[in-house]
């Protein structure tokens, strides 16, 4: 098959927003080679309806668009156009991500992307099918399921205490930790929510969040109101409705500056507060303490202390009550407690 590329612009970055179909072909275009003399379009638009489709969040097309620059930035490097590419090209960066030190659950997600990429170009006839079937059969490093480590009920409490709520850092710190704790929200959850997603009614308060998928629900908040509404009042911001809830510190220690915290600092804090409360966050044999440690907490928190399987579903928004019972630590009194819920008599 013969094609006309031009370089691939590899030091384009993601822009703020992939909500829109627009933008996610508009962004394509730049990453991509312009391809001539197929007569099935371009490469980025053979992409965009299944991108769109498969991904609906804006956080997980931004996830697809950095994953893709950086297989683009290997190709580039190696002097490989993206039409060029074998199943053995793939085996290799399979093999130089490994060496690189990522994590078997990050390579296993940046083979499924590519593995759908390929079927896609393979159907609009950028590449050949056999190709796509060699790139297909690639395989992705077998993956421990729930590998991510909790924390004990104990550890988290300890978490959640370690801000000094003497500073207006502690304040926010204290607050952020505890919505999460309360909430079981994915981190992104929380970190995207601005001041006009908390609402009330006569008796609670609740948080408005848009999770995975872009299913919106609502999360009641608890025993966190008290530390939310002094962070609140604190940062001065219950009138910015919409603003971002959780925000930056400024340099000067004394204001918050009117962005999201990103999931880099919520991983940072995590990682601080926990080292200071003696948490061994870097644990041998896993992928160590982290923002997703939270949520795994919390569900597990809520299985163990006898909260029903199907409550604890809705709470994680779980699609699949399978995915619930994996956070489950099975106990052998399991039996016994079950039967002396049953009322034949």
């Amino acid at each position: 098959m013969s094609t006309d590329l031009v370089p691939i612009q590899t030091e384009v970055l993601a822009p703020a927003d992939l909500s829109s179909a627009d933008a996610v072909g508009e962004y394509l275009a730049r990453l991509l080679p312009a391809t001539r003399g197929v007569g099935q379009g371009t490469l980025a638009g053979a992409l965009v309806p299944w991108l769109c489709d498969a991904v609906p969040s804006d956080n997980g097309r931004k996830a697809y668009a950095t994953d893709l620059r950086q297989f683009l930035a290997h190709l580039d490097r190696c002097g490989i156009s993206p039409t060029e590419v074998t199943g053995d090209d793939i085996r290799l960066y399979k093999e130089a991500m490994r060496k690189s030190g990522l994590a078997s659950s990050t390579i296993a997600r940046k083979l499924s992307l590519l593995r759908g990429t390929y079927e896609q170009w393979g159907k609009k006839g950028f590449v050949d099918w056999h190709t796509v079937q060699d790139i297909q059969a690639a395989e992705s490093p077998r993956v421990e399921k729930n590998s991510t480590p909790g924390l004990s009920q104990a550890e988290a409490s300890k978490l959640l205490h370690a801000p000094d709520l003497s500073t207006l850092q502690g304040k926010r710190d204290h607050a952020l930790l505890f919505v999460f704790f309360r909430t079981s929200c994915r981190v992104s959850a929380v970190a995207n929510a601005n001041v006009g997603h908390i609402e009330r009614d006569d008796t609670d308060w609740f948080l408005r969040v848009t999770e995975k998928g872009n299913k919106r629900s609502r999360k009641i908040l608890l025993e966190a109101v008290p530390a939310l509404k002094d962070y609140i009042e604190a940062a001065g911001i219950e009138n910015d409705r919409e603003g971002p809830l959780f925000r930056p510190l400024h340099r000067n220690k004394r204001e918050f500056v009117r962005r999201h915290l990103d999931r880099r600092d919520v991983w940072s804090l995590v990682k601080k507060y926990g080292r200071q409360v003696g948490i061994d966050v870097d644990r041998i044999d896993s992928r160590g303490v982290g923002v997703h440690s939270l949520r795994k907490t919390t569900i597990t928190n809520a299985l163990n202390n006898g909260a029903p399987m199907h409550q604890v579903q809705e709470l994680a928004g779980h699609a699949d009550i399978r995915t619930t019972q994996g956070y489950y630590m099975r106990k052998d009194s399991d039996a016994e407690a079950a039967a002396r819920h049953i009322q034949i008599r």
